[in-house]
């Protein structure tokens, strides 16, 4: 309904802001992350929830996040609160980086993630997440060592995408021994297999 809202932050509570655009203050549920103050002029892409008994507003600050937002609700078990949650505790590029490697132990990180539901979670998204077109900054990675971040950049520079070369990272098996050299023909072996 909304694309995005652009105007000037109230704060409610930690997770919440009134955004005041033309005298209507709209309540918003964002990122615990997100670090604003009163009267700092922002933009929102915001997505509205319906339930039952309310509407509710979720905003963010770029469209990535709105779209993994989209993702992850749309696994069964996980639901706004727990979406925003995940995003709360995890930047965009650090949980591209859990899902792709499949990583339990960081996702039950997250206030209300059982190791079940953090199973099924990434069971849900194991064919999505590939297909998600979200751009993340290799180089902000900070689950990445300097070796992965270059192979990671030099794929991108080769002309791959970001969740391709993520993905064919991920999937190189004994990397911690790995020149950047063999990192790459490893992953580069990977992407063509795809």
């Amino acid at each position: 309904m909304f694309a995005f809202i652009e105007g000037n932050v109230q704060i409610i509570s930690e997770g919440v802001i009134a955004l005041v655009c033309n005298g209507v203050g709209y309540e918003i549920i964002v990122s615990k992350k997100l670090e604003v103050k009163n009267d700092d002029k922002i933009r929102l892409y915001t997505q509205l929830i319906h339930k039952e008994d309310a509407m509710i507003l979720y905003g963010f600050l770029t469209r990535e996040e709105k779209k993994m937002f989209s993702t992850l609700i749309a696994a069964s078990g996980v639901g706004p609160k727990l979406a925003m949650e995940i995003l709360s505790t995890y930047s965009i590029n650090d949980l591209m980086h859990i899902l792709f490697n499949k990583d339990i132990n960081l996702l039950k990180k997250v206030q209300g993630m059982g190791l079940k539901k953090a199973e099924k979670l990434l069971f849900e998204l194991r064919d999505k997440i590939e297909k998600i077109d979200i751009n993340i900054s290799s180089s902000s990675v900070q689950n990445y060592n300097d070796n992965e971040s270059d192979v990671i950049k030099a794929l991108i520079s080769l002309g791959f995408s970001n969740n391709e070369a993520l993905k064919a990272l991920s999937e190189v098996e004994n990397k911690d021994n790995m020149s950047p050299e063999d990192l790459i023909s490893n992953a580069l072996r990977n992407l063509s297999s795809i």
